[in-house]
């Protein structure tokens, strides 16, 4: 037997050294040109044998043995002396490595924490190349109400989280988050300019959440080209001291509900001067397991005084039923009673499912909601597909495609607003009102609203908001241009003349690109130029003029220049108006008869002449008719006499009574029974008590 145990001994130690040799080197020290400087048995210790001040860049690369065995958690994440933009600490898994996994049961504390750490990227690529996700980072605790999974602390600044998974299992409990963005009340920096990118983001009550010090904000954070998925209360939670906020291009979806009461893809607390802009997001699926009763959002503003708030290009497609009891279920909400600046702009909102709960008077189901009566803000809603097929909920209930109380609106239009479904689904409401009449929703929402329509949309499911056929090229969905919102959701670029309503720049709605349209006035004439970026087929285009925006009359044509990919100039001169307020637009033509409009975004003001005054009569010579234009400066006796050469007076063309104003006279020869030759008209005016304003005297001629 001694003879055996020996080998065997040896054989054993051979393991045991195998293993502590894989695990010890499992961690490798890079320099910032790639060179190994040492091996490690943890991040911690890697971190930990940094030489400071640096004077190069560090990378930290996990191998193939790494497990985290060795790890004293949470990993802690420090200031480095010297480390700046240029010199930069990454942590990775290495080239060729499979899925790294860092997990830990931590109650209340975080798998990762930067702890005043700078400049430090997490990036969860195979050697930093490619777009596959190769490091999980989980949290496997049940309980802890402060727990989270990556935790940003005391001023952590310029830190990037790109390409990883993080995970949380504690989405039934209040408090937990995947990823926190924390206080920092030693540190004026704040948690400020770091960025979360192209993760994956599960579980947990939220997905990301900031929530500063009240006197030291966490600034300039950018969450963008996420998935956050599956948490209990919202995907995204901004809820105190956090300003200039960028959350754009992320999926933010549940594939199951949980037991919470209220759950939001992305919601706001009142955050003083906030700068938040939301766009390019996919927001879906939400729900709840509870029995309680549950209120669905896809976006929750709770405004701060003084915010801005700019949301733009968003598909958010809600269309689960809940549990048992979904008391309200909106796309969008914005609360609040403080003033602030927010924009809602080519969104496009999808509600539908079976509602449970609610209260009989009320709305319990909106693409879009604004509740507060009292604020003071600057609120601006344009180009959006507002769209609600929900139903149920108890009788009198109302759902709705939006619902506004107006206060503060200062440009709502150009929306598409539908709800149908039932008796109770109407499609849009103001002021306390709902209506399925869209010429009393236009009357009581009167400046605003006035291009707005209501039309059922086809989207190419109820979460793929993308448009098919027959709203994809439908021109009803033609809306306005809005400066800087120059692509959709999918950058595709936008129409520069007549951009389709909703996050989604499907077929193009014109073939002739309209690149400006503009108007000036000279006395009673109008000047209209446009140009055109490119034309297709291109006929030409009708002038249409209106008084009032309802009854249009054709003022004229102009030719176009077929199909052409050159940019072509335009005008057009609306002649001889009455004094008053314009509106113009082209109809544009195509040669098979398709026809577009353009819309004229100002009106035109032909002002009262500020003094009298007679034209030559035109054309001259003339047979047999010529025209005399004059203008009336004050209400005045107004006279034209025609003599012969010798100054006889032939007749009195005009003895009348005029207000100030535009005016022209037509002289007939076979009228007056002129023959060839010369002759002379005189224009008076009087005031009442026959004192003379002005006169004017011109020749004329006529040829036979």
């Amino acid at each position: 037997m001694k003879k055996n145990f020996l080998p065997f001994v040896i054989l054993i130690a051979g393991i045991f050294q195998i293993s502590l040799f894989s695990q010890a080197s499992s961690v490798s020290l890079l320099s910032g040109t790639g060179t190994l400087i040492s091996s490690h048995a943890s991040i911690t210790e890697a971190y930990g044998a940094i030489t400071t001040p640096m004077t190069q860049g560090y990378t930290i690369e996990l191998t193939g043995t790494y497990t985290g065995a060795n790890e004293t958690f949470p990993i802690t994440l420090t200031q480095k002396a010297g480390i700046d933009s240029l010199k930069r600490i990454t942590i990775r898994p290495a080239l060729g490595v499979g899925l790294i996994t860092i997990s830990s049961l931590q109650a209340s504390l975080p798998v990762i924490l930067f702890d005043g750490g700078d400049f430090i990227s997490i990036d969860g690529r195979a050697g930093g190349t490619g777009s596959s996700i190769n490091l999980f980072i989980e949290n496997t605790t049940l309980s802890g109400a402060n727990t989270t999974t990556i935790n940003f602390l005391n001023g952590a600044t310029y830190n990037e989280l790109r390409y990883v998974h993080a995970k949380n299992n504690l989405q039934g409990s209040a408090g937990p988050r995947v990823i926190l963005f924390s206080t920092a009340a030693n540190n004026p920096e704040g948690n400020s300019y770091n960025k979360v990118s192209n993760c994956k983001i599960e579980g947990s009550r939220t997905g990301i959440a900031s929530s500063g010090t009240v006197t030291v904000f966490n600034r300039y954070l950018v969450i963008e080209e996420n998935e956050i998925v599956n948490w209990g209360y919202a995907g995204i939670w901004l809820l105190s001291a956090c300003s200039d906020v960028v959350v754009r291009n992320n999926r933010i979806y549940q594939t199951q509900g949980y037991n919470n009461t209220i759950v939001s893809g992305i919601i706001t607390g009142a955050v003083v001067g906030q700068s938040l802009t939301i766009s390019g997001n996919r927001i879906y699926g939400m729900n709840g397991s509870s029995t309680s009763s549950t209120q669905i959002r896809g976006i929750a503003i709770t405004p701060g005084r003084g915010a801005t708030y700019n949301i733009f290009n968003n598909f958010i497609a809600l269309d689960q039923n809940g549990l048992s009891n979904v008391r309200a279920c909106f796309g969008a909400l914005v609360s609040g009673t403080v003033p602030f600046t927010f924009s809602f702009d080519f969104n496009s909102v999808n509600i539908s499912g079976t509602h449970s709960g609610g209260t009989a008077g009320q709305v319990i189901s909106a693409a879009f909601v604004k509740t507060a009566t009292n604020d003071t803000s600057v609120f601006k809603v344009r180009n959006n597909l507002l769209v609600n097929s929900r139903i149920g909920g108890p009788a009198g209930a109302f759902h709705t495609g939006s619902f506004i109380a107006p206060n503060g609106v200062v440009e709502m239009n150009y929306n598409v607003s539908y709800s149908t479904g039932s008796a109770d689904n109407y499609h849009a409401g103001w002021n306390g009102t709902l209506y399925n009449d869209l010429a009393l929703y236009k009357t009581a929402a009167t400046p605003h609203e006035v291009n707005t329509i209501f039309k059922n949309i086809a989207f190419a499911s109820a979460t793929d908001l993308h448009l098919i056929a027959p709203s994809d090229g439908d021109v009803d969905l033609a809306g306005i241009p809005i400066p800087g919102i120059t692509t959709d959701i999918d950058y595709t670029i936008r129409s520069g003349s007549a951009p389709y309503r909703g996050a989604d720049e499907a077929a193009p709605l014109i073939p002739v690109e309209l690149a400006s349209f503009s108007s000036s006035v000279n006395e009673n004439n109008v000047v209209l130029t446009w140009t055109t970026a490119s034309e297709k087929n291109n006929y030409g285009f009708e002038v249409e003029r209106s008084s009032g925006k309802t009854d249009w009359t054709n003022a004229g044509f102009v030719k176009g220049f077929g199909t052409t990919a050159e940019g072509k100039e335009y005008s057009f001169t609306d002649q001889k108006l009455p004094s008053g307020r314009y509106s113009y637009r082209l109809k544009q033509i195509d040669f098979d008869g398709t026809v577009e409009y353009h819309a004229l975004s100002n009106e035109v003001n032909v002002g009262l002449p500020e003094s009298f005054s007679i034209s030559q009569n035109y054309p001259n010579p003339f047979n047999p008719s010529t025209r005399i234009d004059f203008t009336v400066a004050d209400a005045s006796g107004i006279v034209i006499e025609l003599f012969d050469i010798t100054g006889g007076k032939i007749a009195e063309i005009v003895n009348s009574s005029f207000e100030p104003g535009f005016y022209s006279v037509v002289i007939d020869a076979q009228k007056y029974k002129l023959s060839s030759g010369t002759f002379i008209f005189r224009f008076s005016a009087k005031d009442g008590s026959n004192n003379s304003l002005y006169t004017a005297t011109k020749k004329m001629t006529i040829l036979k």
